[in-house]
């Protein structure tokens, strides 16, 4: 019986140690956040832009459009302008590419740093613009 306990003691701190190491490496490893979806509307049309990653770096958003009435016309044309009014920082406007179906998508979007970001959205249909902002915290 005494041969079983050195061996029973090594097992309990081995598993201890597993236990230990999984729980720092959950920790302190960097996890990739899930998308950020944001929802809004002008008079026209209900937005939904999904940010791929709302971290500093480079990402891209997707916008879907639909009209809140059957005689609104189809988005032609979505400007996206990305700015950080606190630090005074501002993207170029940068053209979204059509995806199809109400669907656009802007690569490449900079956001140098972390906090909150204003996202300014011009949509062009039928001969006019209407624009809308959108909130957008950093991390």
């Amino acid at each position: 019986m005494s041969s079983r306990m050195p061996l029973r003691r090594m097992i309990l701190a081995a598993s201890v140690a597993v236990v230990l190491v999984a729980s720092l490496l959950v920790l302190l490893l960097p996890m990739q956040p899930a998308p950020t979806v944001l929802h809004t509307g002008t008079a026209r049309y209900i937005v939904t832009a999904t940010v791929d990653n709302p971290l500093t770096g480079v990402t891209a958003i997707e916008f879907a459009f639909a009209t809140r009435t059957a005689s609104t016309a189809s988005a032609t044309a979505v400007d996206l302008e990305a700015v950080m009014p606190l630090m005074g920082h501002a993207t170029e406007s940068i053209r979204a590419v059509p995806l199809g179906g109400d669907r656009y998508r802007v690569d490449g979007v900079p956001l140098m740093m972390a906090g909150p970001w204003e996202l300014l959205v011009s949509i062009e249909a039928g001969g006019t613009a209407e624009h809308l902002t959108l909130p957008l915290s950093v991390h």
